[in-house]
């Protein structure tokens, strides 16, 4: 398919790019400076090069080391976290409430699917079709705004029905705004429907986020509108450190799947002044911490992850709490919220321990929606409240209020 512009065929040479690099190698030189994939990679960085601006590297590369690293290189220590779709396993995915829930816990960023409305607005959806997750149907695309935002979000399982059905799909604007106020960044995961990709940089420029955020995305104009953007290089198993290295010129963080990966390409990478963060999630639920281990023992710098609560946890870097007492009225229980002690977001799920009366009465309660819960009735104002803390989140305590008279 042509393209009418020169910033349309850069479009297609990336598109081109990128399925050419999917394929597998099948013979002894598709590691080589031969290989005909090296050259048309090369044509994209020299399409993109002009446009990128980003601080100058200083790291002196070590060619030898992309061949064979010896000792891995030691990821960022500040360990990079992207939350995939939010915290969707607390909340239903792309929803203004998971992402509340990853940044709860500290995250780097948020990945958010970002697609375009048939009148052009931008929203957080994965799908190309609102079929799966809403109780509607069709293309995004040929959706207006107000039509996508007027589906249930949560009318799949295992949300459907529960205490966050209905939801919402988030609007960019949202996500940007809440990125922007906790001071986090957000993951751009572009995808089909969106056709104005300047636009798209525009605004997340207004929000003040390009340097905390990254692009899944090669669209030249997101760098024409801002230049500073980061993008993504989604790494597959067949280019050569050398190569590597010199994608490095343009795209500043490298994903994709972690199997993709080994400490030379990551060394190469280094070199090149970018970060390394591969999916912990591709193994599954139950590995993603082995994964994210794996990935920080070859020399990653972060993960994606579904879920933020076991990276940061295994991560070390626990965020501290705060345990808010909400006074209802004189005849029903308080609202005790367990929430993050920088930004307010709650923890969904966790169990805080009430004791009164010299330990002589206890209870425990799990946190719900925002990590708020109910006190059951009035009879324990008063008391004092604990959460003892877990690898993700600190402990903290707080004490109702007791009762007048």
């Amino acid at each position: 398919m042509r393209f009418p512009t020169a910033r349309r065929a850069v479009r297609s040479l990336v598109a081109a790019a990128v399925i050419t690099a999917g394929l597998v190698a099948g013979n002894a030189g598709a590691h080589a400076e031969d290989d005909p994939r090296v050259e048309q990679v090369r044509q994209v960085i020299a399409a993109l090069k002009p446009l990128v601006k980003q601080p100058v590297c200083d790291q002196v590369p070590e060619p030898d080391r992309w061949v064979d690293a010896g000792i891995p290189d030691k990821g960022s220590a500040n360990v990079l976290i992207s939350a995939h779709r939010g915290a969707n396993t607390l909340a239903p995915e792309n929803t203004l409430k998971s992402y509340e829930y990853a940044f709860a816990y500290g995250v780097d960023m948020v990945e958010v699917d970002v697609q375009q409305t048939k009148d052009g607005r931008f929203v957080a959806l994965h799908d190309s079709t609102v079929d799966r997750t809403t109780n509607g149907t069709g293309n995004i695309a040929d959706l207006t705004y107000d039509e996508v935002r007027a589906l249930n979000a949560a009318d799949y399982e295992p949300w459907k029905g529960g205490e966050y059905d209905p939801a919402q799909i988030a609007s960019l604007e949202e996500i940007l705004a809440l990125a922007q106020r906790v001071g986090r960044g957000v993951e751009l995961d572009v995808k089909g429907s969106v056709t104005e990709e300047g636009k798209l940089a525009e605004l997340v420029g207004k929000y003040g986020l390009i340097e905390k955020s990254i692009w899944n995305s090669g669209d030249p104009r997101i760098l024409v509108a801002e230049p500073g953007a980061r993008i993504i290089y989604n790494r597959d198993s067949w280019e050569p450190g050398f190569l590597i290295y010199e994608i490095g010129q343009v795209a500043k963080v490298y994903g994709s799947t972690l199997a993709e990966y080994s400490p030379e390409s990551i060394a190469a990478a280094h070199d090149a002044c970018a970060v390394v963060m591969p999916h912990a999630y591709d193994a599954g639920a139950e590995q993603e911490v082995a994964q994210f281990q794996l990935a920080r023992s070859m020399g990653a710098d972060g993960v994606q992850t579904n879920q933020p609560a076991l990276i940061v946890a295994a991560a070390g870097e626990a965020v501290h709490s705060r345990l808010v007492v909400h006074r209802q009225q004189k005849a029903h229980g308080d609202d005790v919220c367990l929430v993050n002690a920088e930004n307010g977001l709650g923890f969904p799920g966790k169990t805080v321990h009430l004791v009164k009366g010299k330990g002589k009465k206890s209870i425990n309660l799990t946190t719900g929606h925002d990590g708020c819960v109910t006190v059951p009735g009035v009879n324990w104002r008063g008391s004092s409240v604990s959460f003892a803390g877990d690898g993700a989140v600190h402990a903290s305590t707080a004490r109702l209020v007791p009762s007048k008279g």
